[in-house]
């Protein structure tokens, strides 16, 4: 993800483009209207920060032309201005959010990173073994036509096993995984892979869940 953060603080940007930086979002700087539009022209962001006041302007100014020329970047102003007239003129040039100074860096960090997935959303990961169907970012799984519900701690090994498909898992790496720092007990353990595994597979449907003695447990349609 790379941002264009327009802020006349320079002190203020540095903190906040090393913070951004560390999450693994990339930060370009401008310090007025005119940097931000020469150094936004040639290049396309997936979010602009934004400030309202402006050692050469007011951010309404640049937010209006970037409505035109970065019209599918979603925009956020980062200000001091806490009035609701600031606010609602913010909305009404087409931002997406607004955060108030002092802020939390971690708090932008997340609306930057909400904003992207928004305007960048990323494709569904499918899985697909026999007739089971397994929508890993909307969480739904399905058997032919038939809905499959799972408790949380069997939607995490679920995903465990589809990584490692059609692989086996130890049972040492699944109670990592799946419990990670609880206690756990043999019952606990051999509780969740045999709901899983009715879940799974009912009535006449082939048997895609299998434990090998020894190694561990794997899904495959054999």
């Amino acid at each position: 993800m790379i941002i264009l953060l327009v802020e006349d603080d320079r002190q203020l940007a540095t903190i906040t483009a090393n913070y951004l930086n560390d999450e693994g979002i990339e930060v370009d700087y401008a310090d007025s209207i005119s940097s931000a539009k020469v150094i936004s022209s040639e290049q396309q962001y997936d979010a602009i920060v934004l400030d309202l006041e402006l050692p050469d302007g007011f951010g309404f100014e640049l937010a209006r032309e970037f409505s035109i020329s970065h019209k599918q970047t979603p925009i956020l102003f980062l200000t001091a201005q806490h009035c609701l007239e600031a606010k609602l003129r913010a909305f009404e040039l087409g931002a997406l959010d607004y955060l108030t100074k002092p802020f939390e860096l971690a708090e932008l960090s997340v609306r930057l990173k909400l904003l992207g997935r928004k305007h960048h959303p990323q494709p569904s990961e499918i899985f697909h073994l026999d007739t089971l169907t397994v929508d890993l970012s909307a969480h739904i799984a399905t058997r032919a036509l038939r809905p499959i519900t799972l408790s949380p701690q069997q939607w995490c090994l679920l995903k465990l096993l589809i990584r490692h498909s059609p692989n086996p898992v130890s049972k040492h790496t699944v109670i990592e995984h799946v419990w990670q720092h609880d206690d756990v007990s043999p019952d606990m353990y051999k509780s969740l892979l045999s709901r899983l595994r009715k879940n799974l597979s009912q009535g006449h449907e082939l048997e895609l869940f299998h434990t090998i003695k020894g190694i561990g447990v794997l899904l495959d349609a054999k």
